[in-house]
């Protein structure tokens, strides 16, 4: 029997390729050493969760795959848990696996919907409507119900405010518990729990925007994390299959 199909979700703002630029840095490359081939979806980047799910389910069901394991990052497993939910009427979708996915919300979007000044003005003007859906108050306003035969699992991300890149702090300590400078840990938490990553939310991308310090663990192992969290979903969808 053939492996699921795994795809690679990517979140707010997110793209798949810009040119030579991957938003999963090294992902695809690492994954196919280990013999899988990942889908990368592009969706609208700052569309609603459900026109993002439904970009995404064009993409992944015009194909003759029978069986898909999905792994999103941040709002990629917003779209997902939508499109499993909603879209997914032949339930060929198996097991998800979110990374840093602000299931509940994050006060941060709430912040830039808010805030004065330059920065917050352009990421409004650049990421409504999704920006809307990621409050903390949207995400309890607009709730999604998991699917029973669907595997759900999360992993969440953190690093002290002291270990976020100084450009990445501000928003960091606008978030009053863990958090990786954008999503809370607890908010990531959905399904079975694998834990947390210590890297902040662009880092676990392979996009560590500060010095390299052994002290600190930086930069993230990110293409072992992709990895391992790969062949987690793609273990979670066959034992769903069987």
């Amino acid at each position: 029997m053939a492996l699921p199909t795994l795809a690679l979700l990517h979140g707010f703002l997110g793209f798949s390729h810009r040119g030579p630029i991957e938003y999963f840095r090294g992902v695809e490359r690492a994954l196919r050493r280990i013999h899988i081939a990942p889908l990368i979806p592009e969706v609208p980047s700052a569309g609603t969760i459900a026109e993002r799910a439904e970009v995404l389910s064009r993409q992944l069901f015009r194909r003759n795959a029978p069986a898909f394991a999905l792994v999103g990052h941040s709002m990629g497993g917003l779209d997902a848990r939508y499109l499993i939910t909603y879209l997914d009427p032949d339930r060929r979708v198996k097991s998800l696996l979110t990374v840093a996915t602000p299931h509940l919300g994050s006060p941060l979007a709430r912040w830039f919907l808010q805030a004065h000044g330059p920065i917050p003005m352009w990421i409004r003007h650049i990421g409504n409507p999704g920006l809307r859906e990621l409050t903390p108050d949207a995400r309890a306003k607009m709730p999604i119900p998991d699917r029973e035969d669907v595997d759900y699992s999360s992993y969440a991300s953190c690093r002290p405010l002291h270990e976020l890149p100084f450009w990445f702090r501000p928003y960091g300590s606008v978030i009053q518990e863990d958090n990786d400078g954008m999503v809370p840990v607890g908010s990531a938490q959905w399904g079975n729990f694998r834990g947390v990553v210590h890297a902040d939310h662009v880092e676990l991308l392979g996009w560590s925007l500060d010095f390299p310090s052994t002290r600190s663990g930086r930069p993230y192992d990110h293409r072992h994390f992709w990895t391992r969290a790969a062949t987690e979903a793609i273990a979670a969808a066959e034992n769903d299959i069987t």
